[in-house]
């Protein structure tokens, strides 16, 4: 039987598959329409194309996003979309359904019930075998960090549901935390900011699109969009252009707090590993981390050496990817959790 390997990525915005020799295949939205209820109730749109569904959907098409915060909360619907997702990928070439074997990026710090509930969606979605490894590692490791040596660097990877820190070495977490400061929260404070500002109310997609696009740390950016919403003076349609400066004012108190919980994890660092952590500083990944400014912003709060990933949306799933051509460190990260 052919076998086929795969890294995957379920976070709350994006689900990303990679497959060993290719590459990224798929980076679609975690999101999946249904059409109707109970038994009568059949997908009708999976990833990017449900997405283009939110808030423009009839009465019996609901919209569900699978994950929240971070973590799965609607199991069946994430079962749903993997199994699209991996139909998707498998090359037609094959004759018989290929043995599937996953490496799945997980949240890190989950309970033992909870990693279950990731298993068996993939296993549900027509995989093998399933090998969880917590996705702060594969973010060090797509960030090229040696994490199999006795020397630390802090780890954050700003992802829409959760923002993940961890203080890494010898292939584990030494301290860490998440909170829930991330892409989503942020979506809903631009929200809240348009409506207070301009008086009319945007749909949390063109929020998203706001904050992708034009949002910055800098107080000199002079970027700008038109976004359309609904007047809640007059409740009629209503066009108004934002500017980078209104998301500066939005969100920056979220940067701070992630900041603030960034530097309170470098003060948990042990004695023994300060000095590497000084030196090599806090590596920061996800798609939050485009976010123009970031870097001089956080180095100002934190006092250490900040690097940014080029491609941060991407790094975790690209560390997942390397790890499956890797297998002595894989079996060394797996002795650690």
């Amino acid at each position: 039987m052919a076998t086929i390997n795969l890294a995957v990525e379920i976070g709350t915005s994006y689900t990303s598959i990679f497959v060993s020799g290719e590459g990224v295949v798929l980076r679609e939205s975690t999101t999946i329409a249904y059409n109707g209820e109970g038994e009568k109730k059949k997908p009708i749109a999976y990833g990017n194309e449900a997405y283009k569904l939110i808030g423009k959907a009839p009465d019996k098409t609901v919209v569900v996003n699978p994950v929240r915060d971070g973590y799965i909360v609607e199991v069946e619907a994430m079962t749903d979309l993997m199994t699209e997702f991996i139909k998707r990928i498998l090359p037609t070439s094959y004759v018989f359904y290929p043995k599937i074997k996953v490496l799945l990026a997980v949240p890190t710090g989950l309970e033992v019930e909870e990693r279950k509930i990731y298993e068996e969606i993939m296993l549900k979605s027509g995989v093998a075998e399933v090998t969880l490894v917590d996705n702060v590692i594969t973010t060090a490791h797509g960030l090229e960090l040696p994490i199999d040596a006795p020397e630390s660097a802090l780890v954050v990877n700003m992802g829409s549901g959760v923002t993940e820190i961890a203080l890494i070495s010898l292939c584990g977490t030494i301290t860490g935390c998440s909170i829930s400061v991330a892409g989503a929260m942020l979506d809903r404070a631009l929200m809240d900011f348009v409506t207070g500002k301009y008086g009319i109310k945007i749909g949390i997609a063109t929020a998203r699109r706001v904050r992708e696009e034009i949002a910055s740390l800098y107080v000199n950016d002079t970027s700008s969009m038109e976004v359309s919403g609904i007047s809640i003076n007059t409740l009629t349609p209503k066009t108004v252009r934002i500017y980078a400066i209104d998301t500066y004012e939005a969100l920056m108190p979220y940067f701070a707090r992630i900041a603030e919980a960034i530097k309170g994890n470098t003060n948990l660092c042990p004695p023994e590993l300060a000095e590497s952590l000084h030196e090599n500083g806090v590596f920061i990944a996800g798609g939050l981390s485009k976010t123009p400014g970031l870097k001089e912003f956080f180095a100002d709060i934190i006092e250490l050496p900040v690097t940014v990933a080029p491609d941060g949306e991407l790094t975790a799933i690209y560390g997942a990817g390397k790890l499956l051509e890797d297998k002595p460190l894989l079996n060394k990260i797996i002795a650690q959790q």
